[in-house]
């Protein structure tokens, strides 16, 4: 009878564990088997330490990928937002908002106010969390979103209800209201705020106050009421009022050094 090495024996089992799908633990599992004798570890406690590689690694992948294509603008993480410089901001409302509660019970996020004060990374940011929590995302800006919307429309129709913006579980729509919108336009993001009511989390950031919503939709009060009431009925409405991001880096450009 032959005998087998532990050499033969360990890519017998690498073989085997990429045959059944495994891509990372064959990789690992030399030295997860060092880290197993090293630290005395029992035959269970072995078994979840290959099965949590395998599965971190999978996770990371799926992170990474949902990040990709959700066209979320890099770097823009609450990690890295500075709360200290924007003391605006109710800090404790975006931690529970972090926790992406408000994904799972598909409630709403508005970020209202001026031109500069991190709406756009506390969307993202909180979008970047979605994504790790096991959502799907999808970002757009308002104009192209209404780009999209008026190409679909003069096409197929049946298209729109298969785009992300439809579907995913949570929607960041940037920078609402930095242009008017006329009409047939508000008619058109009536569409999707009115689909995805109590369907998925829909994020909007915008450099106007609910008031003002009637003038940036074509001065339609009945179809500003109707998009405010569902996107109102389950949501989160955060007021930023703060000194801008931009003009803090300016300052510090021009400023005389001391």
């Amino acid at each position: 009878m032959t005998k087998t090495t532990p050499t033969t024996d360990l890519d017998t089992s690498r073989k085997l564990l990429s045959e059944m799908g495994f891509e990372h633990l064959p990789l690992v599992l030399p030295e997860l088997l060092e880290r197993s004798v090293r630290e005395k570890l029992t035959q269970v406690d072995f078994l979840n330490l290959a099965l949590r590689a395998e599965h971190d690694f999978r996770e990371e992948r799926r992170v990474r990928t949902s990040l990709r294509i959700s066209g979320l603008p890099p770097g823009k993480t609450l990690e890295s937002f500075d709360f200290p410089f924007q003391r605006g901001i109710q800090r404790d409302r975006i931690e529970l908002l972090a926790t992406c509660e408000f994904a799972r019970r598909k409630e709403n996020v508005l970020l209202l106010g001026a031109p500069g004060v991190g709406k756009t990374h506390l969307a993202a940011g909180l979008a970047v969390r979605a994504v790790q929590n096991g959502f799907s995302v999808c970002y757009v800006s308002a104009d192209e979103l209404i780009e999209t919307l008026r190409r679909d429309e003069a096409g197929d129709g049946r298209r729109s209800r298969r785009r992300k913006h439809m579907n995913a579980a949570v929607l960041v729509i940037d920078e609402l209201g930095f242009q008017a919108l006329d009409r047939r336009d508000a008619h058109l993001l009536f569409k999707v705020v009115s689909y995805r009511y109590e369907r998925g989390s829909t994020v909007i950031t915008s450099n106007k106050g609910i008031r003002d919503w009637p003038d940036m939709l074509a001065g339609d009060e009945v179809l500003a009421t109707a998009i405010l009431d569902r996107l109102l009925h389950h949501c989160h409405v955060i007021q930023i009022d703060g000194r801008s991001f931009r003009m803090k880096e300016i300052e510090k450009r021009v400023s005389p050094r001391a």
